[in-house]
């Protein structure tokens, strides 16, 4: 199965209960765990072939293959960690290029991508049949996502859930690139789950660790913290009230952070009226070190790490639009269907779409174009009439003043 046919729902048959349903899903649109395993490979090739450029780099993957939300769609992120008092240039990108066009068996499709806020190198791993993008410049993403992977293993619930949420944006078209990034995704689904006393805050894992500094923010966290809460709510509970909180939640006044896994006003942030918790925020900002969090976007999704950073500061309006009438369609369809039918409304209908009436709008028949001609032609022929009722007219007013001049 190529990694596009997850697109196509014809291929689940949405038989049984809800639980059942979401096993079936999970099998069909995740990385096996032997395709994981088998990743290791590209790895080794990318590390093996880089030491030319940086003798004793060292590879270190994130995102999708890291945090366990690996879909058979999904590419793979790479840092590479350069040796001590090596500093990260767009060179390094332009390099790497090159080194690894020289293995062309394993590396093709290689680009360089110097002018970007992270430089990056991408390719594709022939022997895996895997995309991959590589940057040098920062570890960030390497942090996010083990903090992401924590957190999604917290709860036994939480990480099918992130799935099935992924899935969902996914076949409707609204993460990925030029869209809403997957990242960003699952930070509200964390959030939600912070409102829901399912997982916690990211300021109290920070609380008891010493800091980890990455770009100037503390990306430390206490991955030895356990938590039992008290919800006892279902998967299936869960999902629908994600849809129903995010489907009425104030994105217009307020900023989604899991940092301190409460919804913050806005205003704070341009009034620079913040709790205690954001004192390197203030810090940076103060110093001029960072520029305020963008908050004049119509969604604002703070990173729990970087919090100048809006993680959906690219979406625009009418994408947003259509993330919210999707998240109300759902909702909507949690509170009419049945635990049964419920993923396959969700996962197979559209919104948009509208029932055609047996009598097609000219707009939509087949044969438009022979409907267009034919129109024009009866217009043509009506004002042909048109023009010879007129002369004939003309004709008959020219006839009866003759006949009157010979009376």
């Amino acid at each position: 199965m190529g990694p596009n046919d997850i697109l196509d729902t014809s291929n689940i048959q949405f038989i049984g209960d809800f639980d059942v349903q979401v096993q079936e899903i999970l099998s069909f649109v995740r990385l096996t765990a032997e395709r994981v395993h088998g990743l290791k490979l590209l790895f080794d090739d990318l590390e093996f072939a880089l030491q030319q450029l940086s003798p004793g780099c060292q590879i270190e993957p994130f995102g999708s293959v890291v945090t366990g939300l690996g879909i058979k769609s999904s590419d793979v992120d790479c840092y590479v960690s350069l040796p001590p008092g090596e500093l990260p240039t767009p060179q390094h990108v332009v390099r790497a290029r090159r080194i690894l066009g020289r293995y062309n068996t394993k590396f093709t499709k290689l680009l360089a991508i110097t002018n970007a806020k992270v430089p990056i190198v991408k390719f594709f791993h022939i022997p895996t049949q895997c995309h991959c993008d590589v940057n040098f410049k920062s570890p960030a993403g390497v942090r996010n996502s083990k903090l992401l992977a924590f957190l999604l293993h917290w709860d036994r619930r939480a990480l099918p859930l992130a799935i099935l949420i992924k899935y969902w944006a996914r076949l409707n078209n609204f993460i990925g690139t030029n869209r809403m990034g997957n990242y960003a995704l699952m930070m509200m689904v964390v959030f939600y789950l912070q409102l829901k006393n399912i997982l916690p805050a990211v300021y109290r894992l920070q609380a008891n660790v010493p800091a980890y500094m990455v770009d100037g923010w503390n990306t430390a966290f206490d991955d030895s913290m356990r938590g039992e809460g008290t919800n006892t709510d279902s998967l299936y509970e869960l999902m629908g009230d994600f849809f129903k909180c995010f489907s009425t939640f104030n994105f217009a006044d307020f900023v989604i952070s899991p940092y301190l896994g409460r919804a913050i006003p806005k205003k704070c942030f341009e009034n620079f009226d913040l709790p205690d918790e954001f004192h390197l925020y203030k810090q940076h900002v103060t110093l001029d070190v960072r520029k305020k969090i963008n908050t004049k976007v119509k969604l604002c999704v703070q990173d729990p790490f970087d919090h100048a950073r809006n993680c959906t500061v690219g979406v625009y309006e009418r994408l947003v639009d259509k993330i919210m009438l999707h998240l109300q369609f759902a909702a909507q369809k949690f509170s009419e269907q049945p635990s049964h039918n419920f993923l396959k409304v969700i996962l197979t209908q559209d919104p948009n779409s509208r029932p055609i009436s047996k009598a097609l709008p000219p707009h939509l028949h087949k044969n438009n174009r022979i409907q267009k001609a034919n129109r024009k032609q009866k217009q043509k022929g009506l004002r042909t009439g048109l023009s010879m009722l007129a002369n004939n007219r003309s004709a008959i007013t020219v006839l009866t003043k003759g006949d009157t001049s010979v009376k």
